[in-house]
C-alpha cells in the first residue's frame, strides 16, 4: 500500500513476480482481480475490503498481511502507518454502519473487559459493580497468576 496505486504496484511487482508462491503464475493484475490481495492506495484497500461483505456476509475480524513476499521492514512499517491512520478507522466506521442488529460487535478488548465486569457483578449479585471493587477482575487474575508462579517455583 502506498499513497497512490501506481507507486504501490511499481514497488510490489518485483516481490510478487519473484515470490515462489506467485512467480510465473497469473500476473499481479489477474491475481488481485481474482483474490483478496489488494495492492494500491489506502482508498483502494478500503473499497476492496468493503466488498468482502458481499461474498462472506458480515464478519468481525479482518486480517491484513503486510510483511509479504519479502518486503523490506521499512516498507512494512510505512504500510502499517497507512493502515492504522487511513484504512482501519474508515473500515470500522463503515462496517459498523452497515452491520445488521443481529450481528454482534467484534471482540474488542473493551468489550471483553465489559463482559467480564458484568459477569463478576452478576455473580456478586450487584448489577453494575465488580464483585470486589473496580479492579476485581484484574486483581483476581493477578492473584491466580501469582499462585501459579508459586506452585511452579
Amino acid at each position: 500500500m502506498r499513497r497512490n496505486s501506481q507507486d504501490a504496484v511499481r514497488e510490489f511487482r518485483p516481490y510478487f513476480d519473484n515470490a515462489p508462491v506467485y512467480g510465473h503464475g497469473p500476473s499481479l493484475e489477474e491475481f488481485t482481480d481474482q483474490t483478496p490481495l489488494t495492492v494500491g492506495s489506502p482508498q483502494e484497500v478500503i473499497d476492496k475490503t468493503l466488498t468482502f461483505r458481499e461474498s462472506f456476509g458480515d464478519y468481525q475480524r479482518q486480517l491484513f498481511l503486510m510483511d509479504h513476499a519479502g518486503l523490506p521492514l521499512k516498507t512494512v512499517l510505512e504500510q502499517l502507518d497507512l493502515l492504522g491512520e487511513e484504512v482501519v478507522p474508515v473500515l470500522r466506521r463503515e462496517f459498523a454502519a452497515g452491520r445488521p442488529p443481529t450481528v454482534p460487535d467484534g471482540p474488542t478488548h473493551a468489550a471483553l473487559v465489559a463482559r467480564q465486569e458484568a459477569a463478576d457483578a452478576e455473580q456478586a449479585g450487584k448489577p453494575g459493580e465488580h464483585a470486589n471493587g473496580p479492579q476485581a477482575s484484574r486483581g483476581s487474575r493477578d492473584h491466580r497468576r501469582q499462585q501459579d508462579q508459586e506452585a511452579t517455583a
